[in-house]
């Protein structure tokens, strides 16, 4: 490496500043824990780009490359999490170097929003089903030419390949077989073939497996928090070619490890593994599977750890889905669960005593299956959104103003403008209307409500813990207040039921109008104490 780049990067490692304003004058740069993505704007008659990097604190590069003219991106690969980076960047016009772009990154575990992904919500958007009001939380757009493994491990493993000896040895062995799939910067395809994967994914089975998914069972990681639930959609396009065996392409969510506690139910064991699950609360959720993109929510275990049957079940007709471009989307809440094919419900399972909804993280999983032929899952993205949760709140849509509606509020209340306290609206009570809404709380927590009202009539507040799957109502405090005839904050003080491990409580909160007037409610907060 010529001396002037050697000195450069030496002078660059302890010039943060100078780095990141030179930085921001072409070069951009991601991080990840496997590599580091250069991406620049294309210089005008550039022959090649020679590129420079070196880890933070080093007097030395760590490697360099050539990149071809008319690119305009490059992955330095093989690199460890953690570190600081310093990357340069030089265009070469006929022969000579014009100019030098620099910047530094840092190779970190743990996902972040990358604006280049942004993008394809205006020139790819996602359906019409996304509830208005939720925000865009993760995402993966498969833009790259290399898996993000800060979003994705590919050791598929699931709850139903620890009850197989073989697969579970080669799990805490860290030898599963590995996927096939390919990026061409546009989208995933996860294929199986006569020649890959190499092997089947368990000797007596009849299954490749080309999977990636959001939980590490060896190491107990898990990529993607969405103990909260919300909105997931994916954009996929399957097919098959020969006459395949075990055909499957799947769109899924499973619970965690890293042994089967989640998956037997409450009051069972097996091989020293005691159930946690609720009977009647799911453990995998199947948004779609098979060809026909069958739905399917599991969760009937005997007391040995035997599979029984599913929850529920549906197929939704009129709808091709080999070789053509289909969206499927589900909607998690505290009570339910709903899905939908291109931007419309197709089913949902919303009673509140009969509720399947799990009140942990699941594991995401995207994945094609087969063998003696050819099947493919082709992904255009993968999104998942939620309720916006600022300043320390927990409570969805508190102000009234970001669905443009009561939701996810239940109720006889009215959205007004005449009843807001600060932002657009708030929400009118007549005499014998109410509102309520369940939401995900840390259990065993303490925690603080907060509401401004307006009215002189008499409102009572119930704040309750709900049974898993019968949706009881177990008191933690009800409440009576009469109000003034100005908006005044009213704070109320509550402690959320127990729940095991970090598992989410579910917690229903009702506004109910007792009195003989009006009365307004605004800006409604929950926060940890």
């Amino acid at each position: 490496m010529p001396r002037i780049f050697l000195g450069i990067i030496i002078f660059l490692i302890g010039s943060p500043a100078i780095i990141q304003a030179q930085q921001k004058k072409g070069l951009q740069l991601l991080g990840t824990r496997s590599w580091i993505r250069v991406s620049w704007d294309p210089v005008a008659g550039a022959d090649l780009y020679r590129i420079y990097w070196a880890a933070g604190g080093s007097k030395t590069t760590a490697g360099n490359a050539i990149a071809k003219a008319g690119t305009s991106r490059f992955y330095i690969q093989n690199v460890q999490p953690g570190a600081i980076w310093t990357i340069l960047l030089e265009p070469v016009v006929a022969g000579k170097a014009k100019g030098l772009l620099t910047g530094t990154t840092r190779t970190q575990k743990n996902w972040v929003t990358d604006k280049s992904e942004l993008k394809e919500l205006q020139s790819n958007p996602s359906s019409g089903a996304v509830p208005r009001g939720m925000q865009l939380v993760w995402q993966d757009e498969f833009n790259d030419s290399l898996l993000n493994r800060n979003k994705w491990t590919a050791n598929y493993f699931s709850t139903f390949n620890y009850m197989d000896t073989v697969s579970r040895k080669e799990m805490l062995e860290n030898k599963l077989p590995q996927p096939a799939y390919t990026l061409n910067g546009k989208t995933i395809n996860l294929f199986v073939n006569d020649s890959l994967p190499v092997r089947l994914y368990t000797p007596k089975g009849n299954q490749k497996i080309s999977s990636i998914q959001t939980y590490d069972w060896r190491t107990n990681e898990n990529l993607l928090d969405n103990s909260r639930g919300g909105y997931f959609e994916v954009k996929v396009r399957r097919s098959k070619t020969g006459n395949p065996k075990g055909v499957n392409t799947a769109f899924w969510f499973d619970s965690p490890g890293p042994d089967l506690k989640y998956y037997l139910e409450q009051g069972s064991e097996v091989n020293g593994v005691k159930g946690i699950r609720p009977p009647g609360q799911v453990f995998e959720i199947d948004v779609f599977e098979l060809l026909n993109a069958q739905f399917v929510l599991h969760g009937q275990v005997d007391k040995n750890g035997k599979f029984i049957h599913n929850l529920a079940t549906h197929i939704t007709k009129g709808v091709e889905h080999e070789n053509n471009w289909v969206t499927h989307g589900m909607l998690w809440t505290p009570t339910g669960i709903r899905h939908y094919i291109n931007g419309k419900l197709m089913g949902e399972y919303t009673d509140k005593h009969k509720i399947y909804a799990p009140d942990h993280f699941m594991n995401v999983f995207l994945g094609t299956y087969g063998s003696g032929g050819g099947v493919n899952m082709e992904v255009d993205y993968i999104r998942y959104y939620n309720w916006p949760l600022k300043n320390g709140n927990e409570l969805p849509n508190p102000g009234f103003e970001d669905s443009g509606s009561l939701s996810p509020w239940e109720g006889t209340g009215t959205i007004t403008a005449d009843a807001k306290r600060t932002g657009r609206y708030g929400v009118l009570l007549k005499p014998g209307q109410l509102i309520e809404q369940h939401v995900y709380l840390n259990n065993n927590r303490a925690y603080q409500l907060a509401y401004q009202s307006k009215g002189k009539g008499e409102l009572q507040i119930a704040i309750d813990n709900v049974t898993p799957v019968n949706g009881k109502l177990n008191t933690i405090i009800t409440k009576k207040e009469n109000g003034q005839a100005g908006f005044s904050e009213k704070i109320i003080h509550f402690k959320t039921g127990p729940a095991y491990g970090n598992n989410m409580k579910t917690v229903h909160l009702g506004f109910m109008n007792t009195g003989a007037t009006p009365i307004m409610l605004d800006d409604i907060t929950i926060k940890k104490q």
